[in-house]
């Protein structure tokens, strides 16, 4: 199947290449990039990629493993955004989520990630209503026309004292005029880190290794490469999990192809990845055993081609095609009475198949209007074959008989449409205007995680372990998919004002207001609660969504002497609730704002952050939710130019080592009991250094 769509694609792109052969191509920007420099990246995320985003406007993360933060925009996350690495979709194959996209590559090997809050361009992706996350690796490179042979050579090193992270990498290349060659590596570990208080929080120890390996093809007009890539982490505490990852293995390549054939431009690329995850408690760190396994293999294409109508019109068209196949498995426990003595199957050869196609149009009107229309639609396939609990005495034998005698094939037709507006209304102010619908499908676990379809876990200890096992949210509550589900389809209406000096060199002010309903959003029903658990079925019910992004940046002193000074300030309010009044929305970010002052001179530059926090009391009684109470943290960094090769980094994080629990954060369900609801606690006072060698 894939390769006959392959095939299709590029006799698609070759005969459409061939009708517009007169018409030549220009490149259009439709949103801003941020390239994340290499002392940012170590000092500040150590490993992490997600803590890249953290200066993204309306982008939040929700807590996980040290390498495993989801991000959440616009009051959405997991499924709800979509990421992308080179074009790859990287579905995240734990019934926790404790391998998300993100966690597959680490800062030293970014070379731009860009956040699209809100309203996402058809042409970046579908079946996902949230926004989008865009990262991108280094191009190869290759030599100078006076360079027979280019060779570059990077070293780093970090360490954050909090937790005693430390970490080290190294990018190597060597290239001719054609031919390009890059390895690029990263090992680090983390013990538990401290809280405010000075109080060790277990289950938050981590450790990572992280390898890739690029061929480059310059060709006339244009580039191929093939990357790559083997992550490996060893082991990686869930302080708001029942359960620890163990080990994760993932092996994954992905061949691009960019430039021109004829007069369209085409960006293309094919992957696949194939990942072993494992589950268990970490001894170290808690008591039990229930080993939990899954398998996944993702496979997939991306093709888009764009060519001119004219000098004002950019039309660009493509598909892309993303097929996910995965297995969930539970071995069983020796002298277990009630893990035991059959293997339990959680997902049994679970399908996932998407393939998307759509069209979209870059306009200039005037100087002062320009326009991106798209649409696409995504069809979803799914289905996944019968499976079997434990046994068939304790564990559940009238809910696997429930679910092995539902039909669990299922087909989605979606449809995407998207009209995002510039308007320049003088030389000091610009109104942006987006409106768009989205459409994103259930995942395997929400339509097929049975346990709990036909026995109450109030009644029952062993529907009360297996549901708990289905969370990727960190509350402690146990899960049961539904079958049913339908699609959640957004509208949403996003509009901004930009106010700014002539040049906008000075001082500039973003105001982004927005508004999002969901039909069939995929929430949960309450089915019965137990030993301060519920036990939730995802359900479909309408919700909205609404907030508003604020931010500024002003230069407030530029002298020769002194050096600059710069103000920043960003900020948000997010609320969400259901239609029916039942509850607001989960994981939803209190009011908030940051200011940065920020000071450079000659080789050095530096900067005082102060994040602000209010209290959270917009909760999901759903979820039993806990408050949390607000908090301001106050953050200082520095960094040194030391030589042209050599730069060094030193910043201190939460100076007044302030003890508060993280709004996004779940309960810890290592050190309190998840009867409890405690939110899980901050990084107290951490001193994080970053040393980067840059040899040639």
């Amino acid at each position: 199947m894939l390769h006959f769509i392959l095939s299709a694609s590029l006799l698609f792109t070759l005969t459409l290449n061939s009708a517009l052969a007169d018409h030549k191509l220009h490149a259009v920007e439709v949103t801003a990039k941020k390239e994340p420099s290499d002392l940012t990246s170590l000092a500040t995320a150590g490993g992490n990629a997600a803590d890249l985003l953290t200066n993204a406007d309306g982008l939040y993360l929700q807590t996980g493993g040290g390498l495993s933060s989801v991000p959440v925009i616009h009051g959405m996350e997991g499924d709800r955004v979509n990421i992308k690495i080179d074009g790859a979709q990287i579905t995240s194959s734990c019934p926790n989520h404790m391998n998300p996209t993100l966690s597959y590559i680490d800062p030293t090997k970014v070379a731009s990630i860009e956040s699209i809050a809100g309203i996402t361009p058809v042409s970046q992706g579908g079946d996902s209503i949230g926004g989008s996350i865009i990262v991108k690796t280094k191009d190869p490179e290759f030599a100078g026309e006076d360079e027979s042979v280019k060779q570059k050579l990077k070293l780093s090193t970090f360490f954050k004292s909090n937790n005693e992270n430390r970490g080290a990498a190294v990018h190597y290349g060597i290239a001719t005029k054609k031919l390009s060659l890059e390895y690029a590596g990263l090992d680090e570990k983390a013990n538990n880190y401290r809280s405010g208080d000075g109080t060790r929080i277990k289950s938050t120890l981590y450790n990572q290794n992280n390898q890739s390996l690029i061929v480059g093809h310059k060709l006339n007009d244009g580039l191929v490469s093939l990357k790559l890539s083997r992550a490996v982490v060893p082991y990686q505490g869930f302080v708001n999990q029942y359960m620890d990852l163990n080990d994760n293995v993932s092996n994954s390549g992905n061949l691009t192809y960019k430039g021109h054939i004829g007069a369209a431009y085409i960006e293309s690329n094919i992957f696949h990845q194939h990942t072993n995850h494992y589950m268990n408690m970490l001894q170290s760190q808690r008591a039990g055993r229930m080993p939990m396994y899954t398998r996944s293999d993702e496979s997939g294409y991306n093709i888009k081609a764009s060519f001119e109508l004219n000098k004002n019109h950019l039309l660009k068209v493509g598909s892309d095609y993303d097929r996910y196949r995965l297995d969930d498995w539970w071995p069983a426990v020796p002298a277990s009475m009630m893990m035991g003595p059959n293997q339990y199957d959680s997902i049994n050869n679970g399908q996932r198949d998407r393939l998307g196609l759509f069209v979209e149009a870059d306009s200039v009107w005037s100087a002062d209007l320009t326009s991106n229309i798209g649409l696409r639609t995504d069809i979803v396939s799914m289905d996944t074959r019968n499976v079997q609990g434990y046994n068939s005495t304790n564990n559940l034998p009238a809910d696997q008989a429930s679910f092995n005698n539902k039909s669990k094939d299922k087909r989605d037709h979606n449809y995407d449409a998207t009209l995002l507006t510039n308007y320049k209304l003088n030389e000091k102010a610009e109104l942006e205007f987006g409106l768009a619908r989205k459409t994103r499908s259930p995942n395997l676990y929400e339509r097929y995680a049975w346990a709990g379809t036909a026995t109450d876990p109030a009644t029952s200890g062993a529907a009360r372990m297996d549901t708990r096992m289905i969370n990727w949210v960190g509350d402690g509550n146990g899960y049961i998919g539904n079958t049913n589900l339908k699609p959640e389809v957004a509208h949403t209406l996003s509009t901004s004002l930009l106010l700014h000096n002539k040049d906008s060199k000075d001082w500039k002010i973003k105001v982004t207001p927005y508004y999002t309903d969901v039909k069939n959003f995929i929430d949960v029903d309450l089915v019965s609660t137990s030993g301060g658990v519920n036990y939730l079925k995802f359900a479909n019910h309408d919700a909205v969504i609404f907030g508003l992004d604020l931010s500024a940046d002003a230069k407030i002193l530029q002298t020769q002497n002194m050096g600059d000074l710069a103000l920043s300030f960003k900020g948000s309010y997010t609320r969400g609730y259901r239609k029916d009044g039942m509850t607001d929305l989960y994981h939803l970010m209190p009011l908030n704002g940051k200011v940065t002052l920020a000071h450079s001179i000659n080789k050095w530059n530096s900067d005082l952050t102060v994040h602000l926090v209010n209290s959270k009391k917009q909760i999901s009684k759903l979820r039993l939710e806990p408050e949390t109470a607000g908090y301001a943290l106050i953050d200082l960094g520095t960094s040194y130019q030391a030589t042209k090769l050599i730069k060094v980094d030193l910043r201190v994080t939460n100076i007044l080592d302030h003890q508060y629990g993280q709004p996004l954060g779940g309960i810890n369900l290592v050190n309190n009991t998840g009867a409890s609801h405690t939110p899980v606690a901050g990084v107290g006072r951490s001193i994080n250094t970053a040393v980067v060698i840059d040899f040639f």
